[in-house]
């Protein structure tokens, strides 16, 4: 028998009880590379919590990174659910993450979070008319999100253009300041 298989009390059993306990507190984590699959995962555990229960949900995201295409499924989630969704982040946050702490009620960083306001790597290939295809397809993307972020922010659309084309990190302080949080935590 493996020694990490579920039900032995390796690690995966202690990871699945971890997240069963969190799930039944309401609370949802999202850590690491925000990609496609764990979008998708985040997005059914928002949406099954919401279907359970009417109080808000907190979703914690912690040194996350992603796509925008990504990021932008679980922004349009917490959108149409039925209850608040808190966001909290703690480590760097960077590209797409950014946008899904941008979208909870209230949004707290805790004090030593900094945000990277920074585009997502694009891969394309193919014929030179595939590769156009792609690029179009991810500005779109691109546009979409910064017209979101704007929202959020309560800021111009070139402002936050500019803060993102420059690659720029924020501390916790200056995210407040800047709309992207509500508050440190203290």
């Amino acid at each position: 028998m493996d020694a990490d298989g579920p039900g032995d009390g390796g690690p995966a059993s202690l990871t699945q009880s971890v997240e069963a306990a969190l799930l039944s507190r309401r609370v949802v984590m999202a850590h690491g590379e925000l990609d496609h699959a764990r979008s998708s995962e985040v997005a059914a555990a928002l949406m099954t919590l919401d279907a359970l229960g009417d109080e808000h949900i907190e979703l914690r995201l912690s040194a996350a990174d992603g796509a925008f295409e990504a990021a932008l499924v679980l922004v349009d989630v917490i959108e149409v659910l039925g209850v608040p969704v808190h966001t909290f982040g703690m480590g760097v946050i960077a590209g797409g993450a950014v946008g899904v702490l941008a979208s909870g009620r209230p949004r707290v960083l805790s004090r030593h979070a900094r945000l990277h306001l920074r585009e997502p790597d694009v891969a394309a290939s193919g014929r030179a008319a595939d590769i156009e295809r792609a690029l179009a397809e991810q500005a779109a993307r691109r546009d979409s999100f910064y017209r979101h972020l704007a929202r959020c922010t309560g800021r111009s659309l070139g402002e936050i253009e500019s803060e993102w084309s420059a690659g720029s990190f924020f501390g916790a302080e200056d995210a407040v300041t800047l709309g992207y949080s509500d508050r440190v935590m203290s």
